[in-house]
């Protein structure tokens, strides 16, 4: 079986490559990942210059930017997904995004994506999140020329609209009630104590 890169890895050796176009973002998750522990962190503010990079000195763990241009983050990580992509064929990604629609979320899944981070993150959810993705031993299948994770179909064949809420009419509160003889609304209480009476 084909397991991802980072299986069973420590975080303290790990090589993870963070591509986002926005500087100020690549310095926060450089950050974050220095805080807890991450071996080694190279950024790239252009996902082709990226691509290039990764295919020459392979990363443990991918994290792309959803929005990056001109190609988004699931694009980057279907074009490492691609059988001739060598080694980075089997380099865990994860897409990250400030709007995490269920539309992006099947696409980076499909993509080939371990996960979907929702910005903003901490630095404790994105180690429980480092830490999941260690120990995640779903193998990778081949779908023609390009790699999937196991069992990832049938996960969102399962997926459905959460449903929505739709408020229920306001009626009389069950304290109050009708009085025959004058039609007017007359509180519980009150036709308990008449009725003690």
């Amino acid at each position: 079986m084909l397991h991802h890169r980072a299986l069973g890895r420590d975080l303290d050796q790990l090589v993870v490559s963070v591509v986002d176009n926005r500087r100020p973002m690549l310095a926060m998750m450089r950050a974050m990942l220095a805080a807890i522990g991450t071996g080694r962190i190279e950024t790239y503010d252009d996902p082709a210059e990226a691509f290039e990079a990764m295919g020459r000195n392979t990363p443990d763990l991918v994290i792309a930017a959803a929005s990056m241009q001109p190609v988004t983050g699931p694009e980057l990580v279907r074009s490492m997904r691609n059988a001739d992509a060598g080694p980075l064929a089997l380099v865990p990604a994860m897409v990250m995004s400030a709007h995490a629609r269920p539309g992006l979320v099947e696409e980076a899944l499909r993509a080939g994506a371990h996960q979907v981070l929702v910005l903003p993150i901490s630095a404790s959810t994105l180690y429980r999140r480092l830490d999941w993705l260690l120990n995640d031993d779903r193998p990778f299948e081949q779908d023609g020329d390009h790699y999937v994770v196991a069992g990832m179909e049938e996960r969102l064949a399962l997926s459905f609209p959460r449903p929505s809420y739709v408020p229920t009419p306001v009626s009389a509160p069950l304290a109050v009630g009708r009085t025959k003889a004058r039609g007017r609304q007359e509180p519980y209480a009150m036709r308990m104590r008449a009725a003690q009476n």
